[in-house]
């Protein structure tokens, strides 16, 4: 009888001890997640008024676009929320979900709004930023 409650347990310890198969993310998933990354430590350069850092992580074109409709501050704090990536024929569309508060003489400005990122290459550089440009307050 010892001896088999002796296997029984043995029997189940090596039956539940094994190694569980991990999935590797997609393909789209990673690219996904250097995407954001990119995006967030542009805003990032932003809040921080790094030109440098703002041409980083974008195209030349994009780079000039952003830059110039870029609006006088004091502070910025924006906070971005990925919502949803699709690959596209022309690039990888990224939807942000922004916050920001702007300071400037004084006045503060709230907005809120929903940013698409076209980014293109690998690792991910913005395109173009099709609607919803956090970059572009306060009014």
């Amino acid at each position: 009888m010892k001896k088999v409650l002796v296997f029984l347990l043995i029997f189940f310890l090596f039956s539940c001890g094994g190694k569980k198969q991990v999935k590797p993310p997609s393909e789209e998933y990673s690219y996904t997640q250097e995407a954001f990354k990119a995006v967030d430590e542009m805003r990032k350069a932003y809040q921080n008024k790094d030109n440098y850092g703002i041409r980083t992580y974008c195209s030349e074109s994009a780079y000039r676009e952003i830059i110039t409709s870029i609006k006088p501050f004091d502070k910025a704090e924006l906070e971005f929320e990925p919502v949803l990536g699709e690959m596209e024929s022309d690039g990888y569309k990224l939807y942000i979900s922004w916050n920001g508060k702007w300071k400037y003489l004084n006045k503060e400005t709230e907005e809120r709004g929903l940013a698409i990122f076209l980014m293109k290459g690998n690792p991910p550089k913005i395109e173009r930023i099709i609607r919803g440009n956090p970059f572009k307050y306060p009014d």
